[in-house]
């Protein structure tokens, strides 16, 4: 049907890589499970994997970096990247994040306000929140990597003026930086929305950007070895044996070793194989499509479903129904057409960023 196409808008361009749809999908299915199971609702234990729904997040994080610094490497590299560029840039992250944030904000005051146990309490944290001041529950994530959107190509101009792209000191000042931020937050200890805590997670999506990028021999060797077609699958078993044991993820120690995995289960997902083909699934993509939405619209969809007394299975299914719809709607609404909205054109391009 032609108005599905409306979901996955870069199916056709040659930049886009349909699997990575798929790993937002189950981040977000993460993240929507695991807020179902804190309320009782859902099939899965308090072990299983898909309900950890902050490795979902970090997913997510690892993801964003791959997908934005992947084109700033090569805006850089092809000598591209001039004020049109970064007009651009930074039209396409403030329409990608903030518009729909706005109307999320807004919906959880209301929802506040009728009684729903949700966070936004006051009209002024909806302004708090905006200006990236505080971040309650779900919202912790919007200023963490909106931050790392702008320190991103601070880090990327280093890599290019001053070494040139060598990939060893590059290698190396990656290293002092992951070493030096870790061991910095654990001196400083800075509030839970700022991006120190979290930048070895968006790293590690650089790293595996830059690789790409810059050793593509390195690159062809890790996406077409016989041994990446399985590297999907032991991710998720690592992950699986890890929540065996792990009560959560929120421990700083937890964020490297969760995001070499994620980034593993990233480049396996250039291999031709079953792990490729189950990401490339349509509807895993379509969850994936409207991931943004699902993740800043379940909760209301949540809190308003269990106040009514509905029978556990009937309540999931009604949850995970709502979710999607309501997904659905404002993806259609706001998202897709903020897309299509383009304040600033970089004509001199030649691709445009499928984050």
């Amino acid at each position: 049907m032609r108005w599905l196409q409306a979901f996955f808008p870069n199916d056709q361009h040659p930049d886009h890589h349909k699997p990575l749809d798929g790993l937002r999908g189950l981040a977000v299915l993460m993240v929507v499970f695991g807020h179902g199971s804190n309320h009782g609702l859902g099939p899965f234990g308090a072990d299983s994997l898909l309900i950890r729904g902050k490795l979902g997040v970090y997913l997510f994080f690892v993801l964003s970096a791959y997908l934005l610094d992947r084109q700033i490497i090569k805006m850089f590299r092809q000598g591209r990247a001039g004020w049109d560029y970064w007009l651009y840039y930074i039209s396409r992250r403030v329409l990608r994040i903030f518009p729909l944030f706005f109307l999320a904000l807004i919906v959880f005051r209301i929802a506040n306000a009728s009684g729903l146990k949700v966070v936004i309490n006051d009209w002024k944290e909806v302004w708090q929140h905006l200006a990236l001041q505080r971040g309650d529950h779900i919202f912790w994530s919007i200023p963490v990597e909106f931050k790392y959107y702008l320190i991103s190509p601070i880090i990327l101009l280093l890599f290019h003026r001053l070494f040139r792209w060598n990939s060893y000191v590059v290698a190396v000042t990656l290293l002092a930086l992951m070493v030096g931020s870790h061991w910095f937050v654990l001196w400083w200890n800075p509030d839970g929305t700022s991006t120190l805590w979290f930048l070895n997670i968006f790293l590690l999506g650089t790293v595996v950007a830059l690789i790409e990028q810059l050793r593509p021999n390195l690159w062809n060797t890790l996406t077409q070895s016989t041994t990446t077609t399985y590297a999907g699958w032991a991710v998720l078993l690592i992950f699986s044996i890890w929540s065996w044991q792990a009560k959560d993820y929120t421990n700083i120690a937890s964020f490297i070793p969760a995001s070499v995995l994620w980034s593993i289960a990233l480049i396996a997902s250039f291999k031709t194989g079953l792990w490729q083909t189950i990401l490339s699934w349509k509807p895993l993509r379509w969850v994936g499509a409207v991931s943004f939405s699902m993740y800043l619209f379940h909760i209301p969809v949540l809190m308003w479903v269990k106040s009514f007394a509905l029978p556990s299975e009937i309540a999931w299914l009604s949850y995970l129904a709502l979710t999607a719809g309501v997904s659905a709607m404002t993806f259609l609404m706001v998202e897709r057409p903020l897309q299509n909205f383009k304040p600033f054109v970089h004509g001199s391009t030649g691709t445009k960023p499928t984050s």
